[in-house]
């Protein structure tokens, strides 16, 4: 079915979406550089303004809301001033976050970033700071959310795994979610989600599975169809920037076009919009196919934004409308 036919008739209001990930804050601070410091040589850059959007999991769960799903979310934050934003910058969007657990022992990951440029001209991205917590959770913390998420996946129609490395997402919630359709995202343990619905790495991320670059579009497919196989997933979804998609299935590969030739503004937390939308056309009942087709539409809505961006369905719209 056409992009357009496909998301003119998608309404996501009865979809509900379990979302369990790493939950991080991304920080914007905005500037303006006139001059290179005496002390190094780096842009001094003169402070304008401030502002804090849900970031990782937490932007997954965003999208979610703002594409219109009710979504509950399991995750980890600490007892700080950046776990009370964070926490707050869900619930103003109206995301249930009675499963997020604010630990004394834990800071919250805050990622923040810095953007400057000269008077008139556009900013860009000079720096970025992370905090992070140190090592994993306990066994103890992360049995208690898990087990708080499991309980939970009987009222949903989807889940999302949303794995950034911090400790929040086990590969075997797949198989304890039992029915309902899974769809994951992680940044380093791809291989072991076994029986999602759909894993959904970029380029990157599936070289790594690969241990090796992959250069041509063979490859690609050849590195997807081994990794569906060897982590007994129904799928994979390959995210491509501005080669759009690769989908392999078990009995086919095929080939999703990126949508849109706008200019790219900033890909800040694209993929967790990719990662949204799919998963609710999902939970939709749409096809794999034509999830992806709804999916690169929303990349293509995000990255034409500045910072992380919440993607609504009514952008959506808009965009196959202009097309």
């Amino acid at each position: 079915m056409a992009k357009r036919a496909l998301i003119e008739e998608l309404d996501f209001s009865a979809v509900r979406v379990l979302l369990v990930g790493d939950l991080i804050l991304d920080r914007f601070i905005f500037g303006t550089t006139r001059r290179i410091s005496r002390e190094a040589p780096i842009p001094v850059v003169q402070f304008a303004a401030e502002s804090c959007a849900p970031g990782g999991a937490a932007n997954a769960a965003a999208n979610l809301a703002s594409l219109g799903a009710t979504v509950m979310v399991a995750g980890l934050i600490g007892e700080d001033e950046s776990g009370d934003i964070l926490r707050g910058c869900l619930e103003e969007q109206g995301i249930d976050t009675s499963l997020v657990r604010a630990l004394s022992s834990r800071q919250t990951t805050v990622k923040t970033r810095v953007l400057a440029g000269g008077a008139g001209t556009v900013r860009q991205q000079v720096l970025r700071l992370d905090r992070e917590p140190e090592g994993d959770p306990s066994a103890e913390v992360t049995a208690s959310l898990h087990q708080a998420a499991c309980d939970a996946i009987a009222d949903c129609d989807v889940a999302v795994l949303s794995d950034y490395g911090y400790g929040a997402v086990a590969p075997e919630l797949c198989a304890r979610f039992g029915s309902t359709p899974v769809v994951v995202d992680s940044r380093s343990q791809l291989q072991r989600f076994a029986g999602a619905h759909t894993l959904k790495p970029n380029l990157s991320e599936l070289e790594q599975v690969a241990g090796r670059d992959l250069l041509d579009q063979a490859q690609v497919e050849a590195a997807a169809l081994a990794l569906r196989e060897r982590s007994g997933a129904g799928a994979v979804l390959v995210t491509l920037g501005r080669n759009g998609m690769i989908l392999a299935e078990a009995d086919r590969l095929r080939s999703v076009p990126v949508f849109g030739d706008d200019e790219v503004a900033d890909v800040t937390g694209a993929g967790d919009s990719v990662l949204a939308a799919f998963a609710l056309a999902t939970g939709c009942g749409l096809d794999r196919f034509d999830a992806a087709q709804v999916a690169t539409v929303a990349g293509a809505v995000a990255v034409s934004h500045y910072g992380t961006h919440s993607v609504r369905l009514d952008e959506l719209r808009a965009a196959v409308r202009d097309a």
